[in-house]
């Protein structure tokens, strides 16, 4: 293996999303920084900001916690691999407008945390950035499929809403419930910055060119 190729493998190592993946098991660990870090309007509303950006990594029980984080690494990873720089831009963004969104959308809601609303930023951002990159492929096929992908998310936000029920994790705890509005603002963070740039830009071309490249068309 050359020096290029191992440079190009090292670049390749999520970095960002194995960090902030520690970075929720760590806070799990030991409750008082969990009662620290969660979203709680009242101490908020006491100048304690930091909740803002800290209560993603706050998970309320083990079962949370996994399907939270296993969904967050799955989807950064992949993120990362594609696009490094629209990947952080999206975490950057969504960690303030997700919070904020809840202050002034959500008066009602006294604690919030979690990384859902990241994960649905970066299911948006994996979905835009793979439309955009089949935006001029002749073969619109994988365009459409990426498009059912961003609609499954308004589905999946509407879902929530309309039951009360998250769709993916059990409300095990006492008064668990899903929060559509910060999955709704991430999705739409996570659509903007991926169908931002360039179109052709980043480091994997889009699947129908990988696809007629390996089969020699």
């Amino acid at each position: 293996m050359n020096i290029n190729n191992k440079q190009n493998i090292v670049r390749r190592i999520p970095y960002a999303s194995l960090c902030f993946t520690l970075m929720a098991i760590l806070v799990h660990l030991f409750y008082k920084w969990r009662l620290d870090l969660l979203y709680e309007r009242n101490a908020i509303s006491g100048l304690e900001l930091w909740r803002l950006a800290t209560c993603h990594w706050v998970h309320l029980n083990s079962d949370h916690l996994f399907w939270s984080t296993a969904t967050f690494l799955f989807l950064g990873s992949i993120c990362e691999i594609l696009d490094r720089k629209k990947t952080l831009i999206t975490l950057g963004i969504a960690v303030v407008l997700i919070p904020l969104g809840l202050w002034w959308g959500h008066s009602a809601l006294m604690v919030y945390c979690g990384l859902s609303g990241l994960d649905c930023a970066l299911y948006a951002l994996l979905f835009s950035v793979l439309f955009r990159r089949e935006w001029t492929s002749p073969d619109r096929g994988w365009m459409l499929f990426y498009l059912f992908g961003l609609v499954a998310l308004l589905v999946k936000v509407s879902y929530e809403s309309i039951t009360g029920q998250t769709l993916f994790v059990a409300n095990t705890h006492p008064g668990m419930v899903p929060v559509p509005l910060s999955h709704l603002v991430g999705g739409l963070v996570g659509i903007m910055v991926g169908l931002s740039g360039n179109k052709g830009g980043g480091r994997i071309s889009s699947c129908s060119s990988l696809l007629r490249q390996y089969n020699g068309i």
